[in-house]
């Protein structure tokens, strides 16, 4: 295959006519094929091509984007969301929402769940900052997980929870997926949809469920990071 057959991230967005996001989203959904080398994305320039051309639609990037939402919300709905957590401290957290997982029939084992969250804190806090955690074990155990899900608790006062800002955390994300995939997706998804730092405090004011969703929607009038190539 000719050297320039080969392209970086940068040129695979600039081919499609799409952003860099876009282009890993399409790559998450299996839209398009790539490969990672280290830190650095490549795509096969006639793969692309085809692709391209395979495309009805015209707006290929909210075509994408529509699609990645629509993925998100198979593991999320109003029955997921907990809007006023009660929890005295961080491992209080833990519990309630290990209890929120079971009882939502997404882990089959209460117990084994809160071990497996108390064990992830201990080592590195999933508290990532402005008053968000992405709560999830160390390691994907499908076995012990009924479904993927995601789960979304609320807390408007904010909880000490050991954040690498050391600021209080009033959203807990809890992340459960039966596969590596799934998960990474997922981090992926609230990670670009929390760039947003006023997303926060909408969600807590939110009046009910049906806006807290509505508010989860990744939209690109975000200001996007560009990714490494």
């Amino acid at each position: 295959m000719e050297k320039d057959q080969i392209l970086t991230l940068k040129e695979a967005a600039e081919l499609l006519k799409v952003s860099q996001e876009t282009v890993i989203n399409l790559v998450s959904q299996d839209e398009i094929g790539g490969k990672k080398i280290g830190n650095q994305w490549r795509f096969d320039r006639q793969e692309l091509k085809k692709w391209k051309s395979s495309q009805k639609k015209k707006n290929v990037e909210q075509d994408a984007l529509d699609n990645v939402v629509k993925r998100f919300f198979q593991y999320i709905n109003k029955d997921h969301i907990i809007t006023d957590l009660k929890a005295i401290h961080r491992f209080d957290v833990l519990a309630k929402m290990s209890k929120f997982a079971k009882d939502l029939k997404i882990c089959r084992n209460q117990s084994w769940l809160f071990n497996m969250l108390h064990s992830r804190e201990k080592l590195l806090s999933t508290g990532v900052g402005n008053g968000i955690a992405f709560l999830h074990p160390r390691k994907i155990h499908s076995r012990k997980i009924k479904e993927s899900g995601v789960m979304l608790g609320i807390c408007k006062s904010g909880i000490e929870f050991r954040s690498i800002d050391k600021m209080p955390v009033s959203l807990f994300f809890l992340i459960l997926m039966k596969s590596e995939k799934e998960h990474l997706f997922v981090l992926s998804y609230l990670s670009q949809l929390f760039r947003n730092n006023s997303l926060r405090d909408k969600i807590i004011n939110a009046p009910d469920k049906k806006t807290i969703l509505e508010l989860l929607k990744l939209k690109y009038n975000q200001t996007i990071t560009q990714t490494q190539e």
